[in-house]
């Protein structure tokens, strides 16, 4: 009777939405809730249910399908399960198969978020708070928002910055980095702080001492977290008062920290995402050292981890370096990749590297 009764009681919880998680139930423990996008049959819920194919579920499936979903977390926030994806995510050190690391999805998905003024996300963050402490990430989030703050001041729609808006603007950073400072020492070994301490560090005058030793602490926790180099290495372009000799710098530091497994690869792995997603800029203008940049796609392609998209952005780097053989052999390895490549629109880089004239 008792056994009926338990089941009825799961089926019950089920159609509510709860449901016992397979992987992670211990006996006797109370039913967690259901991600939002868990759609399995209620039978795999029951707690005799048999493992099968139809009950198994892969709440991380990958970075992209990663992010959206803690994106609709906190879209429709329930602190009981943000708190689950902050445990599975955000304090985990397992990597997709891309090699980007579980937490930047969930990293990414708040820094998205946060970094614009709204008070809805106010809200979120204060009830987060709340309901689940000061101990985690909700931390981040705070000093996330502070960040925004400031930078929301300096981006108006005039070119020029008053000095009202520069001195918000340091402020708020100050504040982020007061946040940042208090958070838990669980939260300080986490990749996703130290980008954004990096990132204030490196923005604020009074902190210019201590940039290269956070840096250095942060590479020791998170040799492979591509961010700690990218954040490092954007605020050292000139646009904001330092050189491309300080970004070069650091490339190279990512490389002395990754060589062992890696060879060279780092060199092409932090400038190929500076160049994509950072810097207003070119290669051209930098003080890349092409020939380095080569022997890096080669040690980078040498363990296997290039795929068609990674040869066709390295081959724009080569385009826009003017060097039309390696452009052409990163072309034809991203072609042997995808065979089944329609025409589409006429690609610059493509026309250059098999130019005959």
């Amino acid at each position: 009777m008792r056994t009926n009764l338990t089941k009825l009681l799961v089926l019950v919880l089920a159609c509510l939405g709860v449901g016992f998680s397979v992987q992670a139930q211990a006996p006797g423990a109370a039913p967690a809730k259901r991600y939002p996008w868990d759609v399995r049959p209620l039978k795999c819920f029951l707690p005799d249910a048999i493992p099968s194919g139809q009950c198994q579920s892969d709440d991380w499936p990958n970075y992209g399908e990663t992010k959206r979903r803690v994106d609709r977390l906190f879209v429709e926030p329930d602190f009981d399960l943000i708190e689950r994806a902050e445990n599975e995510l955000g304090y985990s050190e397992k990597q997709f198969a891309s090699g980007y690391y579980h937490f930047d999805a969930w990293f990414l998905s708040l820094d998205q978020m946060l970094k614009y003024e709204s008070q809805p996300l106010y809200q979120v963050v204060s009830g987060w708070g709340k309901a689940k402490g000061e101990g985690g990430y909700v931390k981040l989030a705070e000093a996330l928002l502070r960040y925004g703050e400031g930078w929301q001041a300096i981006q108006g729609y005039s070119n020029t910055v008053t000095p009202e808006a520069k001195n918000i603007y340091r402020r708020k950073l100050r504040e982020a980095n007061q946040i940042l400072d208090s958070a838990s020492d669980r939260l300080k070994r986490t990749g996703p702080w130290h980008v954004v301490k990096l990132r204030v560090a490196y923005q604020l005058p009074e902190l210019k001492g201590s940039r290269e030793e956070l840096l250095a602490a942060a590479a020791d926790l998170w040799p492979e977290y591509v961010k700690i180099y990218t954040a490092a290495m954007e605020f050292s372009l000139p646009a904001y008062g330092g050189s491309y000799e300080q970004v070069d710098k650091i490339a190279r530091f990512a490389v002395e920290r990754t060589k062992a497994k890696w060879g060279t690869s780092w060199y092409a792995i932090v400038y190929q995402q500076v160049a994509r997603f950072v810097c207003q800029c070119t290669l051209t203008d930098s003080e890349v050292d092409w020939d380095l940049m080569k022997r890096a796609f080669r040690d980078y392609e040498a363990r296997g981890r290039a795929t068609e998209s990674v040869y066709r952005a390295y081959a724009d780097l080569a385009c826009v370096m003017r060097d039309r053989p390696e452009a052409r052999r990163l072309l034809e390895q991203a072609d042997k990749l995808d065979t089944d490549r329609s025409p589409g629109r006429p690609d610059p880089c493509r026309e250059f590297a098999f130019s005959t004239t």
